[in-house]
């Protein structure tokens, strides 16, 4: 036991060193910004009208309205890459989506959510879905885990 609390003590101080240099930024109104050091672990309160930040035992307070936001330096967010949104054209009776491929999951859900099915057609590096024989309504189309909402008159 006594072992584990002397390697986690000798352990507190690189974590403290590998956290330094990440900070939380504040944005002012007036153009300016405030640095806060994350490794100091500070903790933020907000209220109806402040923003409230103490660090070991000292506070600072901004008003509210002249806090525009606030964003983090040097902090990793872990995501390693975007993908582009699905891009789509809407013609009369269909759904074009450009660069689908055929295989692709599509799924079709009427207002109250239930699922429909419908046909998906390949027109070369392009998906086509045709809702000329869906009934009147609001639809709700998922493919590649994104979602596109249509009515149709």
């Amino acid at each position: 036991m006594k072992q584990l609390i002397i390697m986690l003590l000798l352990l507190l101080p690189a974590a403290r060193a590998a956290a330094q240099g990440q900070t939380l930024v504040l944005h002012h109104a007036d153009g300016k910004t405030s640095e806060v050091e994350l490794y100091t672990m500070p903790r933020i309160q907000m209220t109806a009208d402040k923003m409230v930040i103490t660090v070991q035992g000292v506070s600072q307070e901004y008003a509210k309205a002249d806090v525009l936001r606030f964003t983090y330096k040097g902090v990793g967010t872990g995501i390693s890459s975007v993908s582009p949104a699905t891009s789509f054209r809407v013609d009369e009776d269909r759904i074009t989506f450009h660069g689908v491929p055929e295989a692709d999951a599509v799924k079709v859900y009427n207002a109250k959510g239930m699922q429909i099915p419908v046909g998906l057609t390949a027109d070369g590096s392009d998906a086509v879905l045709s809702f000329a024989s869906l009934p009147q309504g609001v639809y709700l189309v998922s493919i590649n885990g994104r979602t596109l909402k249509f009515i149709k008159p």
